[in-house]
């Protein structure tokens, strides 16, 4: 069975919320798992139900499971003595997972039900690296926003913190890929270490 798991960061509304000086949106962390149904009996046809119903990554192809994250930064400002701070610095992670549940697994052949088992378990603790990079992420993002040094105006302040957010936000979109092409890299290096060896 090909093993096909991404991460997608959705769209964030950033400059319309940086613009205002107390962004009132909320900045509550959550984590949500769903889940879509899949059936066989085979490897062939499990692997057959997730190429058709699992997670679309970017709309285009289907893949095992799916985190879909967002960062929300909330950010607020105050001017005290000519010079404009940032008073308040919270950023939230928003993060569906979406898994595969298959729903013969109690009356699976033992050697399909282990297969099935371990691919189970690798894909949750697979999307649970990528939440966490991302909670990683926003707290730096969140530390670094609270340190960040008086300016003048609060324009100027609000045009370094939305041009720190969007370079994080960039950078944080780089390492969720290359988690994801280690992992692919490592998984092919397996498959030919078993063909090789005739397992």
């Amino acid at each position: 069975m090909k093993l096909e798991i991404a991460t997608k960061r959705l769209a964030l509304p950033l400059f319309a919320c940086l613009a205002l000086s107390a962004c009132m949106s909320t900045t509550k962390s959550k984590v949500s798992v769903d889940y879509y149904s899949i059936s066989g009996n085979s490897t062939a046809a499990l692997d057959r139900e997730i190429r058709n119903k699992g997670p679309r990554i970017n709309g285009g192809r289907h893949a095992v499971a799916v985190a879909r994250i967002k960062i929300i930064p909330n950010v607020r400002y105050n001017t005290n003595n000519g010079a404009c701070r940032v008073a308040y610095s919270k950023v939230a992670v928003k993060a569906r997972v979406t898994l595969p549940k298959w729903r013969e697994r109690e009356t699976a052949t033992k050697k399909l039900g282990e297969a099935w088992d371990n691919i189970d378990r690798y894909t949750r603790l697979h999307e649970s690296v990528h939440v966490a990079i991302a909670f990683r992420y926003a707290k730096d993002l969140e530390r670094t926003l609270k340190e960040l040094a008086p300016r003048r105006s609060c324009e100027a302040l609000k045009t370094q913190v939305a041009s720190i957010v969007s370079s994080r936000l960039d950078e944080h979109d780089v390492t969720q890929k290359k988690f994801d092409a280690d992992e692919q890299r490592k998984f092919s290096l397996l498959a030919r270490k078993r063909k090789n060896s005739g397992a």
